[in-house]
C-alpha cells in the first residue's frame, strides 16, 4: 500500500509540474567556438521546434556568414527521436576561410533565429582555426553498462542506461547510437555527445533520443565520431540490455 501512495504522488508531481517543460528549443553543436576548416554541424529541434529540422534549406535556409562571405550548410542526414527531439547532420558546402568568424543563421522566419540564440545564450559564432582534423577517434576497449536509472521527479520521469565511453580525440566526440528493441525489432538512429566518459542512452524529463517503450529487451550498437566527421576505424560490439525498472522518486525541481 505504501508503494502504491508513493507511486500515486509522484504521478500527481508529474502531472502538476509538466509545465514547466518549454515548448520550443533549437541547439547547435559543435559547442566549443573554436573549430577546425572541416568541420561538421548538428541542429537539433525540441518539441514545437522539430519542425524547423524536418524543413531546413526548403522554408528554412541554414548558413554559416562572415561579412558578405555567406556558406550554405547541405543536410545530408536527419534522425527523429523518440521524445520531442529532431536532430539534422550538417556540412559546409564550401571550405570554411581559416581566421575568419562566422555566424550561424536560419532564415525564412525571424522568430526561428530569435529562438536560436534564446537557447544559446547569444547569437552563434564560430572562429576557424588554420588546420583541418584528419585524424580519427582512438578507440581502446569496448563500451560496457556503468549503471541503470529510472526516476520520477520534476517535469515527469527519467531513464537511461549509462555506458563506458571507450573513445578519445582531441575535439568534441560525437556517438552514433542505434538501439533495436529485440522484442519488435524497430530501431532508433541518433547522435549522442558523451559526458567526458559515459554515454547515457535514454531520455530526461522533457525530451530524448530513446524511450524504452518497445519491451524490456534491447540491442544498441555505437559509431564514433569526431567534430570534423572522421568515424574511429575500430569496430565494437552491441550490448545487449534490459531497460531500467523505476527505483526511486526524485524530489520535483
Amino acid at each position: 500500500m505504501k508503494g502504491f501512495l508513493l507511486f500515486i504522488i509522484g504521478l500527481f508531481s508529474v502531472m502538476s509540474s509538466y509545465a514547466k517543460c518549454g515548448n520550443n528549443g533549437l541547439y547547435v553543436f559543435p559547442k566549443e567556438k573554436n573549430i577546425k576548416q572541416n568541420s561538421i554541424f548538428i541542429l537539433e529541434g525540441y518539441a514545437d521546434s522539430q519542425g524547423v529540422i524536418t524543413k531546413l534549406n526548403k522554408e528554412y535556409p541554414i548558413y554559416l556568414q562572415s561579412g558578405d562571405k555567406k556558406v550554405q550548410l547541405e543536410v545530408v542526414e536527419t534522425h527523429k527521436g523518440q521524445f520531442e527531439l529532431t536532430q539534422a547532420i550538417l556540412k559546409p558546402e564550401t571550405e570554411l576561410e581559416a581566421g575568419l568568424e562566422y555566424t550561424l543563421y536560419i532564415g525564412g522566419d525571424e522568430h526561428i533565429q530569435n529562438v536560436l540564440t534564446r537557447y544559446n545564450s547569444s547569437p552563434i559564432t564560430y572562429k576557424v582555426l588554420s588546420e583541418k582534423d584528419l585524424t580519427s577517434p582512438e578507440v581502446v576497449g569496448q563500451p560496457k553498462v556503468l549503471r541503470k536509472e529510472y526516476i520520477i521527479a520534476g517535469c515527469g520521469p527519467e531513464s537511461f542506461v549509462e555506458f563506458s565511453n571507450p573513445a578519445k580525440d582531441d575535439s568534441e566526440l560525437l556517438v552514433k547510437t542505434t538501439v533495436k528493441s529485440l522484442n519488435t525489432g524497430k530501431k532508433t538512429t541518433y547522435y549522442l555527445q558523451p559526458t567526458k566518459d559515459k554515454i547515457e542512452v535514454g531520455f530526461g524529463m522533457c525530451s530524448g533520443a530513446f524511450r524504452f517503450n518497445d519491451g524490456d529487451n534491447y540491442e544498441v550498437e555505437f559509431f564514433f565520431m569526431d567534430s570534423a566527421g572522421n568515424i574511429a576505424d575500430t569496430k565494437v560490439d552491441k550490448i545487449r540490455f534490459t531497460k531500467p525498472k523505476v527505483k526511486h522518486f526524485g524530489p520535483p525541481y
